[in-house]
């Protein structure tokens, strides 16, 4: 026994257990070129993990126990084909990884041999676009195996006579099972170098004390990031200084049953963060690495912590110089608004013990204390399995809500069924988006819908009409807040909290074909929405009832709301001579002498009107098909029906070549309502109805509204309208 107690071997396997950090940082990049193609690849990984090792003296062998860790992934791969790019390959990932068992093993009295297996499989969810088409992807790290590679995990222990420390680092380079000496230059085709830099460090576990970790109102921080204006542009971008700060403490508490309490003669924090590309969903930084430590969401400054009596080692390691310590505080700062991460505590005791954080037991009173229970301190405070605040889910009642959640609905019988959500999940919503200098966190119970309104307060009735017929909120984003090429509105992400690229709608004036104004695109969900066009004029000249009608209707064309009917429709104008001329679809005299237009309740011999004084006409007729309608059909105040100024007449035949006026003393309304029902009313109801009933599968607009990009919508079909009356002849 004695002779067993002289060898390092057995003087470690004495030990019951060990505790300490395991750290690795990998990257690798490069490319391969042949005369046709090439392919360029870059990607790092970052891994942090607690490590405790229980040692099993008489089989001369331990078991490692590797604690629940947290990574950063970041990946791109990039083919080309005679210079052009032909696929590409993205993936980014901060998250948590689950506890993993390896093994220690002593091959000689003076050595062991660790057994490492934490990187194998960690995941990334990413995309592969390959010739235009994209797709989500599952990307794992490169394998490290501790069988291929054991020999180069072999280390010398502490001698008898040295303080107890299993320390190691280790830097290599392999190329799937082999290892290299060096990164070739250049890369031979097929040939994938990856750099590994590990570093593990364990003590003897104390039995004396545990050291717990607590966070100053904990329950209610949420990750926040400061704005400042760009010089020289109205641009707002992050600050350099942070949004909001967390103190956090790590506390030497007795264990029940110590006779005494040693105190800590040093005491480190490690801060594992995510690193998600700019501070809210539609801001990244232009400046941002793809890959690498720079920009942590949440990180130790070295000013805050000084002032905590902590030395800097680096964003996510602060500690207290040596000394005697029952606790300590960290400050953790937040840069983000959606940043997330872990919190750890390693001390070492006086007696060259030392001790893994642990966080206080949830059903511990004061008067009656639980013992701590394992896990690092998650920031902000949030389910094990989220990236969201607890307090945010609780405050918008979406504690049972996952991160990639999109299930809002408008209520009331409002919105297509199949087609729920706004295109936005939980974490998105959650972490949210600067609109005109502001930062918003958006509402899971709400389908928010971003608008960049080039007409200003002119267009206000019109946008608050279509917000309060569907339901959908509004939200107004300024040409600073959003790229114009793309329109995307979540643009800056993760693939871990991103479903879909979610699109931002513009509405502006356009000189509009025939003076008509038009949704460019629509209708469709908003990623198919090129721009909303109303037509110059509107603004000015229509009535305000009108122009409220018209920018509603077309708005609600950016949510897939479709006409009741296609066709039927002729716009015409009356020239300086009182000749009434056709403009769609063809440039023509209606009638050379002019044409008579009645008021629709007189009877033929009172005089026609005065066409002059309202220089644009809608001028509306049937069509022949069976079950298709105009556009003027279905319920007559929907905003989504054309408001007719002229009706041709059908019967009887002897008038059928009259155009009865509507507008002035019998006027159809504006649209102010969004219907339900695909039947016509007012004028239109019946089988005698001016217009008749929607066409099939048109009207009941209020059940076809989808805000969402996630969902590629069909195409609504056009029915097929041939007139019955045409504006042009008579001898009908």
């Amino acid at each position: 026994m004695l002779q067993r107690l002289d060898t390092p071997a057995s003087r470690v396997l004495a030990v019951p257990k060990w505790v300490g950090v395991l750290k690795a940082r990998s990257r690798t990049s490069g490319q391969w070129t042949t005369p046709q193609t090439t392919h360029q690849w870059k990607g790092d990984l970052t891994y942090f993990a607690p490590i405790e090792i229980t040692m099993l003296e008489a089989s001369n062998f331990a078991f490692v126990d590797i604690k629940r860790g947290f990574y950063n992934f970041s990946r791109i791969e990039q083919d080309t084909f005679q210079g052009q790019t032909y696929a590409t390959y993205a993936a980014r990932c901060s998250d948590s990884t689950a506890a993993r068992t390896s093994t220690m093993e002593f091959p000689s009295d003076s050595t062991y041999k660790m057994q490492l297996t934490p990187f194998s499989s960690i995941p990334c969810k990413g995309t592969g676009t390959q010739d235009g088409t994209t797709a989500d992807t599952t990307y794992y790290w490169y394998a490290l195996s501790p069988f291929q590679f054991g020999s180069h995990f072999v280390f010398d222990l502490p001698a008898v006579d040295a303080p107890l420390r299993i320390h190691g680092t280790k830097h290599l380079i392999t190329s799937d099972s082999t290892v290299l000496t060096s990164i070739p230059d250049p890369v031979p085709y097929g040939v994938t170098p990856v750099e590994w830099d590990i570093e593990w460090d364990l003590r003897p576990a104390s039995d004396a004390l545990d050291l717990v970790l607590s966070a100053e109102n904990h329950d209610d921080w949420l990750p926040l990031a400061k704005l400042e204006p760009v010089i020289g542009s109205s641009l707002t971008a992050g600050s350099p200084e942070p949004g909001s700060t967390l103190v956090v403490t790590a506390k030497a508490v007795p264990k029940p049953d110590s006779s005494s309490t040693p105190k800590l003669k040093r005491i480190t924090f490690y801060l594992k963060s995510s690193n998600v590309p700019g501070i809210a969903m539609n801001t990244p930084y232009e400046n941002t690495p793809p890959f690498g430590d720079v920009n942590r969401d949440l990180q130790f400054e070295q000013e805050k912590n000084a002032l905590h009596g902590l030395d800097f080692i680096d964003i996510a390691t602060v500690q207290t110089p040596e000394g005697e310590y029952m606790e300590a505080e960290a400050v953790v700062s937040s840069f983000d608004f959606g940043g997330y991460g872990e919190i750890v505590a390693w001390g070492e005791t006086e007696d060259g013990d030392s001790v893994m954080s642990m966080l206080e037991n949830p059903g511990s009173t004061p008067g009656a204390p639980l013992p701590p229970i394992e896990g690092p301190l998650l920031l902000p405070k949030r389910a094990s399995g989220s990236f969201i605040a607890d307090k945010w889910k609780a405050d918008t009642n979406s504690l049972s809500k996952a991160d990639l959640d999109d299930s809002d609905i408008l209520g009331e019988g409002r919105g297509d069924p199949g087609c729920p959500g706004d295109g936005l999940t939980l974490y998105e919503e959650y972490r949210g988006f600067i609109l005109n200098n502001q930062h918003i966190r958006t509402h899971p119970a709400d389908v928010d819908y971003f608008l960049n309104n080039k007409i200003g307060g002119a267009a206000s009735g019109g946008i608050n009409l279509f917000s309060s017929l569907t339901g959908i909120k509004v939200h107004f984003a300024s040409a600073d807040d959003f790229e114009t090429s793309t329109r995307i509105i979540n643009s800056a992400y993760d693939k871990a909290t991103h479903q879909n690229d979610q699109h931002l709608v513009i509405l502006q004036e356009k000189a509009g074909t025939n003076g008509t104004s038009k949704t460019y695109g629509g209708p469709g969900n908003p990623r198919k929405i090129q721009y909303i066009g109303i037509a110059t004029g509107t603004i000015n000249d229509v009535p305000e009832e009108g122009r409220t009608s018209i920018i509603a209707h077309e708005l609600a064309h950016s949510v897939n709301v479709p006409h009741h009917g296609e066709g039927g429709i002729f716009i015409a104008t009356i020239t300086g001579n009182g000749t009434l001329r056709k403009e769609t679809p063809v440039d023509e005299t209606l009638s050379p002498g002019g044409v008579e237009v009645y008021l629709e309740s007189l009877t033929r011999d009172q005089s026609p009107r005065e066409l002059a004084t309202d220089p644009k006409y809608l001028i509306a007729t049937r069509c022949s098909q069976d079950g298709t309608q105009s556009v003027f059909s279905g319920a007559h105040d929907c905003i989504m029906r054309y408001r007719a100024d002229v009706m041709v007449h059908l019967t009887p035949v002897n008038e059928r070549h009259r155009r009865y006026f509507l507008t002035g003393h019998n006027p159809e309304p504006y649209g102010n309502t969004l219907c339900s029902t695909k039947y016509g009313t007012g004028f239109n109801a019946g089988p005698n109805g001016r217009h008749l009933g929607a066409a099939a599968g048109r009207g009941e607009c209020i059940k076809k509204i989808c805000a969402s990009d996630k969902y590629t919508l069909p195409a609504w079909p056009e029915p097929p309208c041939t007139p019955i009356r045409t504006v042009t002849t008579y001898s009908e």
